[in-house]
């Protein structure tokens, strides 16, 4: 028997979490996307500038960027790259993946990467991909579906449009001024799941086994590109759906298009786990362990795969935060990280090490969790 008001009581708080429903407006910015705009124009371009003391190098910013068009609609990115003098060089790409649950949210709902491009000298990427269909008799709450415009697809649609993303990037790398041989993913929530998914999954020619068919991976968008990342920033994501609580009508089952328990197969091949070698590349995992939406258990199954195979992984556990690090929205979550005191943590890093190799160089100190470990992390990985 299904406990109805557990269930619904577990969805309110996952919404109330994700920023999903309340205020429809967080930090002065609207939940919609900008393709709500009733002139919206292909791509919108304007330039970042330095305030004040900062010594931070300008940014520009294009946004509606559109990457993919496909049945449900045109799939959009906002893309942030630091200006460069001749002697800078290119600088690496991080590709962000928005959370909420593969129902809600938009691309809109990312930390500030304006201000990370600037201070980490990376190009900063948000992209959208086809959120997860709700039925219409399913009893769910509809805060924030009926309004956001994102188009919306069943699983593997949300994967291939991260993919696809990436694909595109590199391929108009040279347009906008980073390199194409240095990207990595960063998704929070139902996003840390997509951007593991992505790392784990060197190319979606990978996922289909029995579960899918190979034309529900078509790649279309830069095909002669490839779609692999070199590192991967996962906060709470979900790593394995087949260890989720058992739970009939949840948001698993609408990404997946139907009950977990009725498509094992489909959602062990959705899962970051099942694919995890020696060649994916290393994470940066954080996570609280007060979840109460997903357990800090799927960030633990990570890096227990992770370590089996070797691969380089560092994994931060905030003792007493929960879900988004108890913030309103992902806008805001890095605030919780870096607020004095710093909050209680738990760190275990495993690296790889060639034979041969030296071990001297391969953590040195280990910051807090916050924009620095990111940035430490990114400087290891992909610079």
């Amino acid at each position: 028997m299904i406990d109805t008001d557990r269930t619904t009581v577990l969805r309110r708080r996952f919404l109330e979490a994700t920023g999903a429903i309340g205020s429809l407006a967080v930090a002065g910015c609207s939940q919609l996307d900008s393709s709500d705009d009733p002139n919206p124009t292909q791509e919108n371009e304007r330039d970042g500038t330095e305030t004040g003391d900062d010594p931070s190098p300008a940014v520009s910013v294009r946004e509606d960027v559109t990457y993919a068009v496909r049945d449900a609609g045109e799939m959009k990115l906002d893309l942030y790259v630091p200006e460069r003098t001749e002697t800078d060089g290119e600088p690496p790409l991080v590709v962000y993946v928005h959370g909420g649950g593969w129902v809600f949210g938009t691309r809109k709902n990312a930390p500030d990467l304006e201000r990370y491009a600037a201070e980490w000298g990376c190009a900063m990427a948000s992209v959208s991909y086809r959120l997860a269909v709700v039925p219409d008799d399913a009893d769910f709450p509809t805060d924030g579906i009926a309004d956001n415009p994102t188009p919306r697809g069943v699983f593997p649609d949300q994967i291939v449009d991260v993919k696809a993303a990436i694909r595109w990037l590199r391929a108009n790398a040279d347009e906008y001024g980073f390199d194409p041989d240095s990207v990595a993913a960063w998704g929070a929530s139902a996003g840390g799941h997509l951007a593991a998914l992505a790392g784990t999954l060197e190319d979606i020619e990978s996922l289909p086994g029995d579960a899918y068919p190979d034309t529900a991976v078509a790649k279309d968008v830069a095909p002669d590109q490839s779609g692999a990342v070199q590192a991967v920033v996962d906060w709470y994501g979900i790593s394995d759906i087949l260890e989720l609580p058992s739970q009939p009508g949840g948001l698993e089952s609408f990404l997946l298009g139907g009950d977990v328990s009725e498509n094992q197969d489909k959602a062990r091949r959705a899962s970051p786990t099942t694919y995890v070698d020696p060649e994916t590349p290393p994470f940066l995992v954080m996570h609280g362990r007060e979840d109460q939406v997903v357990s800090i258990q799927q960030s633990r199954l990570l890096l227990e795969s992770l370590q089996t195979a070797g691969v380089g992984v560092t994994m931060y556990e905030l003792h007493e935060l929960g879900h988004v690090f108890d913030a309103e929205s992902e806008r805001t979550a890095m605030a919780q990280l870096t607020a004095e005191p710093r909050p209680a943590q738990t760190v275990t890093a495993t690296a790889h090490l060639e034979s041969g190799g030296e071990t001297d160089d391969l953590f040195g100190s280990v910051p807090p969790a916050g924009p620095d470990a990111i940035d430490r992390f990114l400087e290891r990985t992909i610079a």
